[in-house]
This record gives structure tokens, C-alpha cells and sequence, in this order.
């Protein structure tokens, strides 16, 4: 587990420092995610998105009715006391409204400062993780830059002409992160992929 905090804490790094602007829309963006995923086989699970937010902007969004049965999450603790503001819903369609609902309330609504996109699935057991990523990767009309391989887990780094600004890394511009792990419990490959980044906060 600890040999993903490098790659991890790159990520965290460039998502503080991303321009206040985003790719495109959040639903085109899943979307387009979405059509790779199922073309490989992968059942998808939830849909994500999350940006920085400070102080302020964490009070609008409780007084707009925020809570996490409701799809919403914020976790504080990291630098210049920046709050980590995320949705999750199960459907895309309600994901997006939540964005809007609670986004809007912050003063960012249609809005993108610093905002990532991400999906989570299970696909069926495969012997190779690498080749399921790479798989995946030429799926979502990607270029491959970078594997790093774990035990039980694959983490790849790609570019995607779809997906918007990235990071530019020696072997190329990067703007989406995936990963691949074994759920041992579920018997399943567990998918989940980022635009531009990927938190790993709860697998710490």
C-alpha cells in the first residue's frame, strides 16, 4: 500500500494546482468515460467528482442542504486548510444535478476550479491487470504513458484527446489516471479511472 503514496501524492499536488478551468462538460465527460468502460466489459458502479474549496465556500454548501446521505462528502486537512468537496451518486444524471446544486451554492456553478471526474467498476477476473489497462486505455481512444505495477494492483497514467488540460510528464502530457486492483472479496477486478487525477484518499 505504501508504494502508491508517490504516485498519489504527484496527483494531489497537480489537482492543488490546477488553472480554474475545466475540460468540459461533467456529463460529457462521464459519459465518454462510461462508453470506453462498457466496451471492455466493465459494469460501472458510481460516478464521482470533487474540487478544492475553502472555508467559505464549504459554509454555502452546508447551508444549501449539503450531507453525506445526500451524495455529498468534504474532508479537511490539507494545505492552506483546503477542504476536499465531493459528489457520488450511483446515476450520472444525479450526479450531475448534485454538482449544480451544491457547486452552484458555492459561487462555482457550471464551473470547474480544479475539478476532477472519476468512475468506479468491477470488470471480471483476468490474469494480466496490465493488459486489462492498456485494454482500456486503447478503449477510451487513449495513449499510454506510464504503468507502475503492484502486487494485486496496476496504476497507469494516459493521455485522452477527449479529456481536456493535464500534466506534462517526461514520456508525454497526462490527463487521466487508472487503476486497476484484484477485490478478493467480490472475486472482481475493481476499475477506477480519473479526469485529470484519481484520490485514493479512503485506500490510503
Amino acid at each position: 500500500m505504501h508504494r502508491r503514496i508517490p504516485v498519489f501524492l504527484l496527483l494531489l499536488l497537480f489537482c492543488l494546482q490546477l488553472p480554474a478551468h475545466g475540460p468540459a462538460e461533467a456529463g460529457d465527460l462521464w459519459m465518454e468515460m462510461e462508453k470506453g468502460l462498457r466496451l471492455c466489459g466493465v459494469e460501472i458502479k458510481s460516478y464521482r467528482s470533487s474540487c478544492f474549496i475553502d472555508g467559505a465556500e464549504q459554509e454555502r454548501i452546508i447551508s444549501a442542504g449539503a450531507a453525506p446521505d445526500c451524495g455529498c462528502f468534504m474532508r479537511g486537512g490539507f494545505e492552506d486548510d483546503e477542504i476536499l468537496f465531493e459528489i457520488c451518486s450511483a446515476d450520472r444524471g444525479r450526479c450531475a444535478r448534485l454538482w449544480e446544486q451544491f457547486a452552484g451554492a458555492a459561487g462555482r456553478y457550471g464551473g470547474a476550479a480544479g475539478r476532477t471526474w472519476s468512475v468506479e467498476g468491477f470488470h471480471d477476473p483476468v490474469d494480466d491487470l496490465s493488459a486489462l489497462g492498456e485494454e482500456l486505455v486503447q478503449a477510451l481512444g487513449g495513449r499510454l504513458r506510464q504503468i507502475n505495477n503492484h502486487p494485486r494492483m496496476v496504476q497507469l497514467l494516459a493521455d485522452l484527446p477527449w479529456g481536456g488540460v493535464g500534466i506534462l510528464l517526461d514520456q508525454g502530457p497526462v490527463n487521466l489516471a487508472l487503476e486497476l486492483s484484484e477485490d478478493t472479496y467480490l472475486h472482481k477486478v475493481k476499475v477506477r479511472l480519473g479526469i485529470p487525477v484519481l484520490f485514493s484518499l479512503s485506500n490510503g
